[in-house]
């Protein structure tokens, strides 16, 4: 098939939109466990933001997506989204242990609050988060492409969120952030700047969040002139309620059979990336004392971390611009699984063998990237037009609530309670991210693999008779 081609300003659109997104999504995913952890010292927090906010995210998009649907417009959601959801994050620097703590006058009390107070924002910013990026940008990025291109797109998209969090690292560097202090903040708790890790992490945080909320507000008003005028039709088929629950009609998930397959392998596969992915920044910086892979908040991690990104996401981006669209999909997937899995194999062997712990995540996040590029783009293959968004919610379900409950709560349960107290902050000590993670990750990958094969079979039996009828009249 002829590739179609898209125009520059669908490109920078993108681009801009689709990073930026992902900024915020990096903060959601992966920077706020690094500040509630930097004032808890506790992974519980972490595992009920993740849950809770997987449930937010899929029943905005499941809501908003139809909402968009019916109205004919992506455009208007993707704005306001993007503006109230960058002030969502500058919120979040507001919620120190030190803070609450002025307000409950009680260690136990004070940490609690972080993480309820967390929690409760999180959800905000997902709600806003889901209606821009997970309903509508989504919905609208699938109805500007299609199987001629979707490769390509997916592949670039795929790689969005690394790049977005190599661009957090430039940020955040100069800051000082992470989940514990590096030695130029334990030197100035020393020298008596700040009394304890909690009030030392805080300082830069709070900056941190500030000005990646900037950015987003302001990308969201950019939006409003960048993005072109919406060309899609209202769809108001049937009520709203009847199309709420379309996706899961027997009838619906037969005729589409082979889009839900795809999305049980999105499921087992995303179950897996989510057992590892809350815990993996903390599960870097912690010390081997406390069973992470002791590479601290110094320059050393922001070196592995770089590395690993930078590495995997050439590697995704070279696949995608020459072999997406070339290759068999079935047997690039099946590749790019057994090297996420190998990468999860080594690192749970690894543990404080730094050459070995950024080969192996290499192999992980590289895996995880193509993977994510290869479902994306056969589920937006398989999406029927007319119901583009309405099928975000279907996928949300599979794709993020059901992840990020599963993978987060069995994790969770192996996790050991460390004995470890910080000597600045006494309160802080609880349930530390363990190697054990990269097991559950495992397991679950191989859950992926059996969907995939099944529609593999499915897929090759269905073609089969129709060569056998090509042969017979050629003969």
């Amino acid at each position: 098939m002829e590739s179609k081609k898209l125009g520059a300003r669908f490109w920078f659109s993108l681009l801009l939109v689709g990073l930026v997104g992902q900024l915020a999504w990096a903060i959601e995913n992966n920077y706020i466990n690094l500040w509630v952890y930097s004032q808890t010292g506790n992974t519980d927090a972490i595992t009920w933001m993740t849950v809770t906010s997987a449930l937010a995210a899929t029943l905005t998009t499941f809501f908003v997506g139809l909402w968009s649907d019916r109205v004919g417009k992506r455009k208007l959601f993707i704005n306001i989204g993007y503006i109230v959801w960058g002030v969502s994050v500058f919120t979040f620097g507001l919620c120190s242990y030190h803070n609450l703590f002025s307000l409950t006058k009680e260690q136990a009390s004070a940490i609690l609050w972080v993480g309820i107070t967390m929690t409760l924002l999180d959800n905000i910013m997902t709600f806003f988060g889901s209606t821009s990026n997970d309903a509508c940008f989504n919905a609208w990025v699938t109805e500007h492409t299609d199987e001629s291109n979707r490769g390509k797109v997916e592949s670039i998209l795929s790689v969005l969120p690394l790049a977005a969090n190599v661009f957090m690292i430039g940020i955040g560097i100069p800051l000082h952030i992470g989940a514990v202090p590096d030695d130029f903040l334990k030197g100035q708790i020393n020298d008596g700047v700040y009394p304890d890790s909690a009030a030392a992490l805080a300082h830069g945080w709070f900056y941190y969040f500030l000005i990646c909320g900037i950015l987003v507000t302001v990308i969201g008003v950019i939006s409003i002139f960048l993005l072109p005028k919406d060309e899609i039709q209202p769809n108001r088929e049937e009520s709203y309620g009847k199309k709420l629950f379309y996706g899961f009609r027997p009838s619906v998930i037969k005729q589409n059979s082979e889009l839900y397959l795809l999305l049980l392998t999105f499921f087992g596969f995303n179950s897996a990336i989510n057992a590892f992915m809350p815990y993996y920044l903390v599960y870097f910086q912690n010390d081997a004392s406390v069973f992470g892979a002791g590479f601290g908040s110094s320059m050393d991690f922001y070196i592995a971390f770089g590395i690993i990104l930078i590495t995997a996401s050439l590697i995704t981006i070279l696949i995608g611009a020459f072999l997406m669209n070339k290759a068999n999909r079935y047997l690039l997937f099946y590749v790019s699984i057994g090297v996420a899995m190998l990468g999860a194999i080594g690192l749970f062997f690894a543990g404080t063998i730094h050459w070995l712990d950024i080969v192996c995540g290499i192999f992980l996040i590289t895996g995880y990237l193509l993977c994510t590029a290869i479902l994306g783009a056969a589920i937006r293959d398989k999406t029927p037009v007319k119901d583009v968004g309405l099928f975000q919610g279907v996928r949300m379900i599979f794709a993020v609530l059901l992840p990020m409950v599963t993978g987060p709560l069995i994790s969770q349960a192996f996790f050991p309670t460390s004995s470890y107290q910080d000597p600045t902050n006494p309160a802080l000590g609880g349930k530390t991210p363990s190697r054990v993670m990269f097991l559950v990750a495992l397991a679950f990958f191989f859950v992926a693999l059996a969907p995939m094969i099944v529609l593999h079979v499915k897929t090759r039996h269905k073609e089969k008779p129709q060569h056998e009828d090509v042969t017979h009249r050629d003969a």
